[in-house]
């Protein structure tokens, strides 16, 4: 449902890495999921959301809430990735340019600009007392920096990444240091854009993270509801 509604116009012009940044954990569906799926579809929905029935232990259902933070998380990224904005520190990601010299991504979370610490160990010393660890959907935009920007996939592809405020940082800096916000201009043909004309096609559920547990061996039969049965619980 989330897929076909309301991603649809997405996932076809964007490379599975991005999806791959922050993929959505998933859950396989109850009998009851199942059951509550199958009227809404066929007797609400004419069949909206597809023909096939919805089966308990094979069809994912996600969190309301990631879903949310995924379409905030793709508009943001595309935007990016078609450089349609000045670049400015008040924002979810990007990077921070240090003297012009060097470049580092960064993500924005409860209003502080955290930065990966892999970038400076062996240069500010004790820096590592200040880390602290950045997660779930703050780590995805970080993650989406790092793709941007070419780094190698084992310094980031973990569940969290340990990261320092940019505010730690400066103190290991002559005071006269620039720090500035920063984003490449010419990203418009980057990969992790698809043209249009591409004959390259996204798979079904590339922005789900598959689930852990194994299904019931008997939750394998698609389930409707009869006239007799609630539609909610009592």
């Amino acid at each position: 449902m989330t897929e076909t509604q309301l991603l649809s116009n997405y996932i076809p012009y964007l490379h599975a890495d991005i999806f791959i940044c922050a993929s959505v954990r998933s859950h396989f569906i109850t009998d009851w999921e199942a059951q509550i799926l199958n009227e809404i579809n066929i007797r609400h929905c004419d069949g909206l959301y597809g023909k096939d029935k919805f089966y308990a232990g094979k069809d994912y259902i996600v969190r309301l809430e990631d879903v949310h933070e995924l379409y905030t998380f793709i508009e943001i990224c595309v935007k990016k990735l078609q450089c349609n904005n000045t670049p400015s520190l008040s924002e979810k990601c990007g990077f921070i340019s240090i003297n012009s010299e060097s470049v580092v991504p960064y993500s924005l979370k409860d209003g502080h600009i955290y930065v990966p610490l892999f970038y400076f160990e062996g240069e500010t010393g004790n820096l590592g007392h200040s880390a602290v660890k950045l997660e779930n959907w703050d780590l995805a935009y970080l993650k989406f920096c790092c793709r941007v920007q070419g780094i190698r996939n084992e310094l980031y592809t973990s569940d969290s990444c340990a990261v320092t405020s940019l505010e730690d940082i400066k103190n290991y800096f002559p005071p006269d240091t620039q720090f500035r916000p920063y984003w490449p201009a010419n990203l418009i043909d980057t990969q992790l854009l698809i043209n249009p004309k591409s004959t390259h096609i996204n798979p079904s559920g590339v922005w789900i993270r598959a689930p852990l547990e194994v299904p019931a061996p008997e939750s394998t039969f698609p389930h409707t509801l009869t006239a007799s049965a609630p539609v909610m619980p009592q």
